[in-house]
């Protein structure tokens, strides 16, 4: 199994950050440090909003995105409904709050799967050891 780091490495996935007022994926969450991320590789590029808290006084590095992106889209791949992704992840399956962010997850799987293509999309979630 590869660490997140190697798979940056072999794919040459590079990442340019850019600070931002706000998450527009979660605007609720306000103490937290806010980037517009941009990953590239090769032509490729996927640009979203990634978040830390204040404890973290770095930028996010490429290995930082990628792990928490995989991470939200295993939890979209091994749900077969909302209601299940909400029992997994202890939200009440009544929240729109909840609906939410389980479609702001679909949205970056499927983004993610697009950048990466299906192959090393099912290698970063599955057989890339989490940091």
């Amino acid at each position: 199994m590869k660490t997140m780091k190697q798979f940056v490495k072999e794919n040459r996935v590079r990442i340019q950050c850019e600070w931002s007022y706000e998450n527009k994926n979660d605007p609720d969450w306000k103490d937290a440090n806010h980037y517009k991320v941009t990953l590239k590789m090769g032509h490729k590029q996927l640009t979203t909003y990634f978040s830390m808290g204040y404890a973290h006084t770095k930028e996010p590095t490429a290995e930082d995105v990628l792990d928490a992106i995989a991470s939200d889209s295993a939890g979209i791949e091994n749900a077969r409904s909302f209601e299940d992704w909400a029992g997994d992840y202890g939200y009440d399956s009544d929240s729109r709050k909840a609906e939410r962010i389980y479609v702001v997850c679909q949205r970056q799987a499927d983004k993610l799967k697009q950048f990466l293509g299906e192959d090393l999309y099912n290698a970063l979630l599955w057989n890339t050891e989490r940091e």
